[in-house]
């Protein structure tokens, strides 16, 4: 259920996201872009996992996985996973799910983000499978 909830969170959103710079609304970052690095890519005919990690501010050390399932075209789909964070405030997890698309060769990912001190983020990752290139953009929702 809880999912679900966050799967039509991330719909509304997402199409408020897309109308930026639109006349739609701007959402704030809650932190600047990070960089990651990609540890892993698992290819599967129904899912394939990303693995990543990097320094994410506040987050600090940042391990997420990312599980991306495909619609009939094989160039969309949805995407769900976790990310776990360490710094010297503590620990941290987040839950995600949402939306992937590849866009002019890039696979951009766009999910609603549940961290565990209560806070929501709206992420838009975007992975370069060419140059291994990643980067995840962080706004505040809650």
């Amino acid at each position: 259920m809880k999912r679900l909830i966050m799967l039509v969170m991330f719909v509304c959103l997402g199409t408020i996201a897309q109308a930026d710079n639109h006349g739609g609304v701007a959402f704030e970052k809650r932190q600047p872009d990070s960089p990651m690095t990609v540890t892993s890519v698992t290819l599967g005919r129904d899912v394939t996992t990303i693995n990543a990690e990097g320094e994410m501010g506040t987050y600090g050390r940042v391990y997420v996985t990312f599980n991306l399932t495909y619609d009939a075209d094989r160039t969309s789909g949805q995407v769900s996973g976790e990310g776990r964070g360490v710094s010297a405030d503590g620990y941290a997890t987040g839950l995600f799910a949402g939306r992937w698309a590849l866009e002019d060769g890039i696979v951009v990912m766009r999910h609603v983000v549940e961290i565990s001190d209560g806070t929501m983020n709206f992420d838009v990752v975007t992975f370069d499978p060419a140059s291994k290139d990643m980067a995840i953009k962080v706004h505040v929702i809650k």
